[in-house]
């Protein structure tokens, strides 16, 4: 057989398909997003200064954090979807820096002051607060692999830690729109414990279901 005639014969079952854009996985991790923003609000409501149109300084920076950290590893988790020559991006690690300032300042003001603040300690807040966001992270998380599922990821542990990352950041923002505290200590610890966590089962179940 001429070489012609192997290649032809090679590619002659061969369908086109269309080309994967991590834009598209993008929209299916804030379109959940949006869903439980949704479904939290519709079940316990949102903070009455956001419902007043004036929400107070310290949500617009948690929510602005979790937004940035969410979107960048959301964006590198779809763009390993596709391989490529080269390095990959790293831009989700300033935003994680950004994200950590939270606890960081929250251990530091413990220090400084030498006690555990009452909003730090275990009790129904900090359960409603891991159980929504953890809860709200699966969902999103569960879209993202399932779009993964659709590539060729190739560093399967680097991409179940990003949709994990993305999936909690996302997850927690979600519920931070109904959460009605204020406090520094209460966000750098049990939101940080959430996103962790919610990073933490991205790594341990997204790259057995992506793998080839």
């Amino acid at each position: 057989m001429s070489n012609s005639n192997a290649i032809e014969a090679l590619v002659a079952d061969l369908v086109p398909v269309r080309r994967l854009s991590p834009r598209d996985g993008l929209v299916v991790a804030l379109g959940l997003m949006t869903v439980a923003v949704g479904v939290i609000a519709l079940r316990y409501g949102f903070r009455a200064d956001i419902v007043a149109g004036h929400p107070a300084p310290i949500v617009l920076l948690r929510s602005g954090a979790l937004l940035l950290l969410g979107f960048a590893a959301a964006l590198a988790a779809t763009a390993s979807a596709r391989p490529a020559v080269g390095p990959s991006s790293n831009g989700w690690l300033w935003a994680l820096g950004a994200a950590l300032l939270f606890p960081a300042s929250a251990a530091v003001l413990m220090i400084y002051e030498g006690t555990m603040p009452l909003e730090a300690l275990p009790g129904p807040m900090p359960l409603y607060c891991l159980g929504l966001s953890l809860a709200a992270s699966v969902v999103i998380g569960t879209g993202l692999t399932l779009w993964l599922r659709r590539g060729a990821s190739v560093a399967l542990e680097r991409a179940g830690w990003l949709v994990g990352l993305a999936a909690g950041a996302f997850g927690t923002f979600a519920y931070s729109c109904h959460c009605s505290s204020d406090s520094l200590h209460f966000i750098g610890i049990w939101y940080s414990l959430a996103v962790a966590m919610a990073a933490g089962l991205g790594r341990l179940i997204v790259p057995h279901l992506i793998r080839w």
